[in-house]
């Protein structure tokens, strides 16, 4: 595994020798698919760079998760079993002065699924642990924290709803280049445009800010973010007495360009659970997901990503989530003179 593993990296590097001067677009804008992490808002792993003044870039992304997750004690339950789709269409508008502006209009899908069976095959090829996922039925759907006989929160299914709509401004304070270390400032709010009735909201206005950093060594660019989010709470479990948890995350990734067109990625992301003051080790430990993916663009306007996550933390984060992204450059030419 060892031998493979180093000629793939040999593979991989050689390839990357290749690409004289690769044109870096940032890191896959993907984040942890949990149910309550959703309800906070994420400002996703992004390059240091914004753009240019009057460019709009715009990008459409589905992600697709497996979820599974039973916890019990203290007179406390966590449910979590389904499938949850999330998709959204973001747009980023170079302000000038090295200001850049992005929002997005995220929606989302809940049902039993389909995917059970291929997750349990996938755990058992690889030895991971399927959480007994393999003796409870397949397929089905509930998302519940329950307290002493009483529901606190719970994600509805539904095919369609809804999500808190984010804003966000980000500032390059330092120039990216070959070997020159970039940084990016960026702040934002999200409004509680989601039914936090329902699970698909935190229902209230929420707060984040966080730094980006870019470094390129030869044709390699690595990337770094850190944030804070100040989480709302949502109705049924501010009501229970149930607050969620402001949520601190940390993420690096790097992109290897193998061809012009064709760019890999490796990306880890840790986050804090806004359900730690919940009381289940379930719901309390902090998430980890690993990412890998690629991204093929054979225009300059417009390009394709794929990736695949999966939970490094055991026993807290979704199983497995598909990604997909279709980004499109439209250019300064789209605000006109």
């Amino acid at each position: 595994m060892q031998g493979t593993a180093a000629g793939g990296l040999v593979v991989a590097m050689a390839l990357t020798g290749c690409v004289a001067a690769p044109t870096f677009h940032g890191p896959m804008p993907v984040r942890n698919q949990h149910p309550a992490q959703l309800t906070v808002q994420h400002m996703a792993p992004a390059s240091a760079v914004v753009l240019p003044r009057h460019a709009v870039q715009l990008r459409t992304d589905v992600a697709y998760s497996s979820l599974f997750l039973l916890g019990t004690g203290s007179g406390r339950s966590w449910l979590m079993d389904g499938e949850y789709l999330r998709s959204s269409t973001r747009a980023r508008v170079g302000l000038g002065a090295n200001f850049e502006l992005a929002t997005e209009l995220p929606f989302a899908h809940t049902s039993g699924g389909f995917l059970d069976g291929f997750v349990i095959d996938y755990h058992d090829v690889f030895g991971l642990p399927d959480q007994e996922r393999d003796v409870n039925p397949k397929d089905d759907f509930g998302i519940e924290a329950r307290r002493a006989g009483t529901t606190v929160w719970q994600v509805e299914r539904d095919s369609f709803e809804l999500l808190d709509v984010p804003f966000q401004l980000t500032y390059a304070a330092l120039p990216t280049g070959p070997d020159q270390l970039g940084l990016a400032l960026r702040s934002g709010f999200e409004l509680p445009t989601g039914d936090d009735e329902r699970g698909y909201g935190s229902g209230e206005v929420e707060a984040t800010f966080g730094a980006v950093l870019e470094w390129r060594p030869g044709p390699v660019a690595l990337y770094g973010h850190a944030q804070h989010s100040f989480a709302g709470t949502p109705g049924p479990a501010r009501r229970s007495g149930l607050a969620f948890a402001d949520v601190t995350s940390l993420g690096v990734a790097a992109e290897l360009p193998l061809l012009s067109d064709l760019h890999a990625f490796a990306q880890f992301e840790w986050e804090t659970s806004t359900l730690r003051n919940f009381g289940l080790p379930v719901t309390d430990r902090d998430q980890i997901m690993f990412w890998v993916g690629g991204r093929y663009a054979p225009a300059k306007a417009w390009g394709v990503e794929v990736g695949f996550g999966e939970d490094l933390q055991g026993l807290a984060s979704p199983d497995f989530t598909a990604w997909l992204g279709l980004v499109f450059d439209l250019g300064a030419a789209a605000a006109g003179p």
